[in-house]
């Protein structure tokens, strides 16, 4: 039997992906952002998509719309957006009042119209303890309240085959028996910043059991060199994969898309051609080094470390660690995908920036697969 997912504050469908990438089938998203959507219809023609407001939405006509019964959808997923709790968010403006803090009851106003079987959602870390945890305590007792039974965790998409340091909440709710956190694939050092953190900030995790972390060079090392605002047309690839990461990413594709790369401003591509790798504003002369910055700002990429987290500014160097490891430019869409573990067959559309944003403010497709495993593998042992 399929199991099916309907995706809400879907994006381009990094969480479709991943519950794809594991054998679900979506039937619907629903965003917002249209030119993300047209990128997850590119990507999934047979879905049905919705730009619109969500809270425009009646969840219950929409259930009658797709002829779905109550408790036939396996698996209701989605991140309702997060700037509202974000620590890039200053602390007085988090308020719960935003309304970006208030999405998540309509998300739970779809729980009670599908009573799907699973529930996935998604957020930012922050979100389990804003407001004294307030937020979470209302999530898990709503879903409770509908006969869920709710585990929440904070998984490192590093420890799931991604190449980057990206913490994300999620609430798992099940109708039929508790979820299991997923268990780690990958181990190993994902410090958030290699040159200054202590040992308390150390995110490490070690097993002989599991395979070492994915790092820059094991993502993009197989991907053809490109200079600041230049676009890759060759189509083919160029080298053969170079690491088992790269012949995943391959898999399913033909042909090399959405390998471009931004153009630089003069002083941007000074900073550049001063730095090497693993280096950032920190290491800028005084003449070239920003007034205020970020942590990380104009770093290039260790190529044997996973990137930090990539944001939908990724195109900026100043606003993070995405120069490439030895090229003077940031890295590519394709790149940028890479270390977001969409595969190669997964097309981006729109503008560079709109397709920095579809990437950014999505869920990496394997991190969404091991949550889609530990469900079907709960699923199995109720059906068999």
């Amino acid at each position: 039997m399929t199991q099916t997912t309907i995706d809400l504050f879907a994006g381009a469908g990094g969480l479709t992906t991943g519950f794809h990438l594991a054998g679900f089938e979506p039937l619907c998203a629903i965003d917002i952002n249209e030119k993300a959507l047209r990128t997850y219809g590119h990507n999934y023609p047979n879905a049905k998509t919705i730009h619109r407001d969500i809270r425009e939405v009646d969840p219950f006509e929409l259930r009658i719309k797709l002829g779905i019964q109550p408790g036939q959808l396996t698996a209701l997923i989605g991140g309702p957006p997060c700037q509202g709790f974000s620590r890039n968010i200053p602390a007085d403006y988090r308020y719960l009042s935003d309304p970006r803090n208030q999405l998540y009851q309509t998300f739970l106003e779809f729980v009670r119209a599908f009573l799907p079987l699973y529930v996935v959602m998604e957020n930012v870390p922050e979100i389990l303890n804003a407001y004294g945890g307030a937020i979470r305590d209302q999530i898990i007792e709503q879903l409770e309240r509908n006969n869920y039974k709710v585990t929440v965790a904070s998984l490192n998409a590093a420890h799931y085959g991604v190449p980057q340091t990206r913490a994300r909440a999620f609430f798992l709710a099940s109708r039929v028996q508790s979820l299991q956190i997923p268990e780690p694939t990958h181990s190993g050092e994902i410090r958030s910043d290699y040159r200054t953190a202590t040992s308390s900030q150390q995110l490490a995790f070690f097993s002989s059991t599991h395979s070492p972390i994915v790092t820059v060079r094991d993502a993009i090392g197989d991907l053809p060199p490109l200079n600041a605002g230049q676009v890759y047309d060759a189509e083919n690839y160029s080298l053969p994969p170079l690491s088992p990461y790269q012949a995943m990413m391959r898999s399913g594709s033909t042909k090399l898309v959405n390998h471009v790369a931004r153009a630089l401003s003069p002083i941007q591509m000074s900073r550049a051609c001063i730095l090497s790798e693993g280096q950032d504003a920190r290491d800028l002369p005084p003449e070239l080094a920003p007034r205020k910055h970020y942590s990380g700002a104009y770093g290039r990429l260790y190529w044997d470390k996973p990137a930090r987290t990539i944001t939908r500014w990724v195109f900026h160097p100043g606003s993070g660690r995405f120069f490439h490891p030895t090229q003077n430019r940031t890295i590519t869409i394709r790149e940028a995908a890479r270390l977001h573990a969409y595969p190669d067959w997964f097309h981006f559309l729109g503008s560079y920036t709109e397709m920095a944003s579809q990437i950014g403010e999505s869920v990496p497709p394997l991190l969404g697969k091991a949550i889609a495993a530990s469900i079907l593998q709960a699923h199995s042992e109720v059906t068999r």
